[in-house]
């Protein structure tokens, strides 16, 4: 936290205390360098004019050295290559209308190494992000439904899931299609639907049985 340089978030126009608004786990992925989840209004010089402009902060450390760097909204487009890797028509499409590859494969990062990576569309701000696939670790259940081992490995070779009986805000069940989210670090929730409770569907049974 000393080391954040307020300074020259300051100079962007983002107050001191816009730490204090971040949750734990925002404020955990900003101080080790990842982008906010969070757009903020800031101060951008863009051909020699000022202007006021929604973009995620990040810091990023150079030596001995702390920058800020802005990540404004950008125009969706999907490059021939990056880090690397030649994307195919299929891959291209998946990350225009899914924001997501939907596999893992293998990049290369500015040091020459190589490494297999999940890749997402940040639906914020339009960016690729790459997202190693040994920095997600699965939990063995996913809102009080366990995964099997099959569905585990689907997540991590960048496929979808679906999942039923899920418990959600209310203790109101659910159903939905996961799938790793690089931009959030996430798991994803997609297609939801809601379920009937067992014992309603029982309940209407028996009245229509009384009458």
């Amino acid at each position: 936290m000393e080391e954040v340089p307020l300074d020259k978030l300051e100079k962007v126009a983002i107050k001191k205390d816009f730490i204090e608004k971040m949750d734990q786990r925002e404020l955990n992925d900003f101080l080790n360098g990842f982008r906010s989840q969070k757009l903020y209004t800031v101060n951008a010089s863009i051909n020699d004019e000022n202007y006021r402009i929604p973009a995620k902060i990040r810091l990023q450390q150079e030596g001995d050295e702390i920058k800020v760097r802005l990540h404004p909204i950008q125009r969706l487009h999907i490059p021939d290559q990056f880090m690397g890797h030649t994307f195919n028509n299929d891959e291209k499409a998946a990350l225009l209308n899914d924001r997501n590859i939907g596999n893992v494969i293998e990049l290369q990062d500015l040091n020459g190494k190589k490494d297999n990576y999940f890749i997402g569309v940040d639906t914020k701000t339009n960016e690729i992000i790459p997202l190693k696939q040994k920095n997600i670790t699965l939990s063995d259940s996913i809102k009080g439904v366990s995964l099997s081992e099959s569905q585990k490995k689907t997540l991590m070779e960048g496929g979808k899931v679906s999942l039923d009986g899920m418990t959600g805000k209310n203790d109101k069940k659910f159903s939905a299609t996961l799938q790793v989210d690089p931009a959030g670090r996430t798991i994803s929730f997609s297609d939801f639907k809601q379920e009937k409770a067992q014992n309603q569907k029982q309940d209407k049974t028996e009245t229509v049985k009384k009458k």
